[in-house]
């Protein structure tokens, strides 16, 4: 065999060898050719990547005009270098059409009477694109074909072409979108679904947990916290419906123990253990009491829950979930009729005030009115645990409280209240014979007490239905039921572990009307109880998850904890508040948004545009 026939053989499995190569790499790399639109331009403006002011243009070719748009993600190969061993780019900066113009490049006068008398074709002008730089994508093909991504250091070489990104991902990897977890779209440029309408790009919320092992990876985002913020009209209950029930799993997640169940007879010592997540919503509209139910929609085809199953997206009834429990659960207040089937009722225990005193401040009372109140409050309930007297009651109530301050605040001379006369009477106004306090406490064969083991369950969507209360009596109730969870779960020395033992999420629709900026010492109380759960999510695996119309007027402290943002359409004075914080890029398209069309921003990912399914995943009647 000669040298020329042994060099062609060479040639020929070198040939085969990198066909084969070529063949394992990944689009967009290799071989892949994408849907090129134009390319890098220095022409009038240099290209610039700058650590705060990147200036980066693509001239699109006039065929491809109308496949552009604001909000397009954009990748540019950067050359291949004399060093690779390949003959394809390993690198790509991708980025975001932020603006699109166009500019003449030909001697047109169009600022006449009647407009143009020749209308100029495309070729009259340049259709420029602006790109913000957002990362760079590399591939190395010693490796397991993966991508990596990693921070833009230098610009795109000009005449580089520009692709549309149309790659999952790619896209993904480039966004630093994760790679499962719960769904809460698809992603979208204006409106519509991206790569494609037939196969869009899933969006998840960030949750590792012990039943997937890989609590490795991070803190889940429901426990950073959540604030999902939308006009009327604009569908945050029916995307908060479909959030929610994705959320509804047998996922498990590892928590502390905590010190007053570990120092009880009979428990095995153990620092942790892993429990399903408790999902409790205040709903006072009574909406998320249908999320036990299938959906009613029209759109709930077969095709529809294939199309979902196929996208492992949970849906349906909560209540015909075998991995899930769904309980309602109404407080029960004087005068009221709960209206809601299935649903258990439980009165508001008075004993609830003996660590929460400030339930019963209605207003700022004067230094020594409060000193008074605190004092009554106090030794009442010192009393109700002395056998001994005469109020030595275990199950304190709110008529037995009033007679005991009547009677303790009634004679300035020989109170133990060492206050005034005036001081005395207006403490007595204040807590004696209240008819709200009347209305509210003690009422049912149940109590919260008595339920809260039930109510509060690992693996359980808890809605608390408060449609049947207006006004005052609203606000105090659900206070009552925050201040009794918020302090059990963040608390030391709890009275019920239970609750500081479970992962919780809990859900608070009309957020703003519970923990605003507040002026009156009930609402401050409870706001205050709030920051510091704020704080404390991550250590207490506790989550808060508030939904509003107006996120401007939630407290400054806890809107700050909200690490997950989501936005659907806004007024326009709503973004324009210095309190919400829209990312910049969404300000002016936020307004504009349909109904379903949110902004997200979670933890360590870029903000970006979803769009969330048609139809909701539970019924959604209201």
């Amino acid at each position: 065999m000669t040298d020329d026939i042994l060099d062609e053989v060479r040639q020929d499995r070198e040939d085969e060898q990198n066909e084969a190569d070529t063949g394992t790499v990944p689009a967009p790399f290799g071989d892949y050719e994408g849907h090129r639109v134009g390319h890098i331009t220095a022409q009038d403006e240099p290209i610039v990547v700058d650590r705060e002011d990147s200036y980066i243009r693509a001239f699109i070719d006039s065929s491809f005009r109308d496949d552009v748009r604001l909000g397009n993600y954009l990748r540019i190969p950067y050359p291949v270098s004399e060093e690779q061993d390949v003959d394809f780019p390993t690198s790509m900066l991708v980025g975001v059409i932020n603006r699109l113009e166009y500019a003449t490049v030909a001697n047109i006068t169009d600022k006449q009477d009647g407009g143009y008398r020749h209308e100029p074709g495309e070729q009259s002008f340049s259709y420029v694109a602006q790109i913000e730089p957002i990362s760079t994508v590399t591939f190395n093909p010693e490796d397991d074909a993966s991508f990596e991504q990693v921070t833009v250091d230098k610009p795109p070489k000009p005449g580089c072409d520009v692709y549309l990104v149309e790659d999952e991902e790619f896209l993904r990897t480039a966004l630093r979108i994760p790679q499962e977890g719960a769904f809460l779209g698809h992603m979208a440029v204006s409106g519509d679904r991206i790569p494609s309408e037939e196969s869009p790009l899933p969006y998840y919320l960030f949750n590792p947990n012990a039943t997937d092992d890989n609590e490795n990876l991070g803190e889940p985002a429901i426990f950073r916290h959540l604030q999902v913020a939308g006009s009327t009209g604009s569908g945050k209950t029916h995307a908060s419906k479909n959030i929610l029930r994705q959320l509804a799993t047998d996922k498990r997640y590892t928590i502390e123990v905590p010190p007053e169940e570990r120092e009880e007879d009979n428990v095995d010592v153990q620092d942790e253990r892993v429990r399903g997540l408790n999902t409790t919503i205040i709903d006072p509209e009574g909406e998320y009491v249908e999320m036990g139910n299938d959906p009613t929609d029209g759109g709930y085809t077969t095709d529809f829950r294939n199309d979902l199953d196929a996208q492992n997206i949970r849906h349906g009834g909560i209540q015909q979930d075998p991995d899930v429990g769904f309980e309602v659960f109404v407080p029960q207040i004087e005068d009221t009729n709960i209206t809601h089937n299935n649903a258990r009722s439980f009165g508001i225990p008075f004993e609830i005030v003996r660590t929460n005193r400030q339930l019963l401040y209605s207003s700022e009372p004067p230094e020594r009115t409060r000193s008074a109140i605190n004092q009554t409050i106090s030794r009442y309930f010192r009393e109700c645990n002395d056998p001994q007297s005469g109020y030595g009651n275990p199950q304190p109530t709110y008529q037995e409280f009033s007679q005991y301050a009547e009677m303790l605040l009634d004679d300035a001379d020989n109170s133990p209240i060492t206050q005034n006369e005036s001081v005395l009477i207006a403490a007595r106004e204040r807590i004696v014979d209240q008819y709200e306090y009347r209305r509210i406490f003690d009422h049912g064969t149940d109590s919260l007490t008595d339920l809260t083991q039930q109510m509060f369950a690992p693996g359980q969507v808890t809605v608390i239905p408060t449609d049947h209360l207006r006004g005052s009596t609203d606000r105090i109730v659900v206070s009552c039921l925050l201040a009794h969870i918020v302090q059990n779960k963040i608390g030391s020395n709890v009275n019920y572990p239970h609750i500081k033992g479970t992962p919780m999420l809990l859900a608070l629709d009309e957020a703003h009307e519970y923990i605003s900026e507040a002026s009156d010492p009930r609402e401050r109380y409870l706001v205050s109880n709030f920051q510091q759960a704020a704080k404390r999510g991550r250590k207490d695996k506790f989550g808060l998850y508030v939904i509003t119309q107006t996120p401007q007027d939630i407290n400054g402290e806890i809107r700050k904890q909200m690490n997950t943002r989501i936005y659907l359409g806004l007024e326009r004075d709503v973004v324009e508040s210095h309190d919400v914080y829209v990312p910049k890029e969404f300000k002016e398209s936020v307004t504009q948004f349909n109904k379903g069309q949110m902004v997200v921003k979670q933890p360590d990912v870029r903000p970006v545009e979803l769009v969330g399914l048609p139809v909701c995943l539970t019924r959604h009647d209201s």
